[in-house]
């Protein structure tokens, strides 16, 4: 089965916040503080997006999984704790960190079953697009 068209428009959009830091930094260099900002909080929001996404699989059951619903908890922490425990001069880390928790979250979406059968493949892209910004941002940071 092919992704919803409409499912894969709103996906891309939601790549574009990710690309408008690295290319802000590269055409404004003096709002970098700002560009890096920005990044880092739309990838916690995304992060707790697909938390969401698995907490509403998770709670669709007659008799939800307490170990799912927890699972789907993580990545709003993650993205949260992040942003809060790591130094403000540490951005590489908290860019790269964020990246890797993104990843995480595919994996375990891509062994799921709760999920429809194109949802492996959308997460894919979507990954791979989001991991690709937060490297190009962490390499800009110089």
């Amino acid at each position: 089965m092919t992704i919803p068209r409409v499912v894969l428009l709103y996906g891309l959009a939601g790549l574009i916040p990710f690309f408008a830091a690295p290319l802000g930094t590269m055409l404004a260099p003096d709002f970098r503080w700002q560009f890096n900002e920005a990044l880092l909080w739309w990838s916690a929001i995304i992060l707790s997006f697909l938390g969401g996404a698995r907490w509403g699989a998770a709670v669709q059951a007659d008799a939800p999984s307490p170990r799912l619903i927890g699972l789907a908890m993580l990545p709003s922490i993650a993205g949260w704790l992040i942003l809060v425990l790591v130094p403000a001069n540490m951005r590489v880390i908290q860019f790269s960190a964020l990246a890797t928790a993104l990843l995480l979250h595919l994996l375990w979406d891509l062994a799921a079953r709760a999920m429809p059968c194109w949802y492996g493949r959308l997460r894919m892209v979507l990954t791979a697009g989001a991991m690709t910004a937060l490297a190009w941002q962490a390499l800009l940071q110089g």
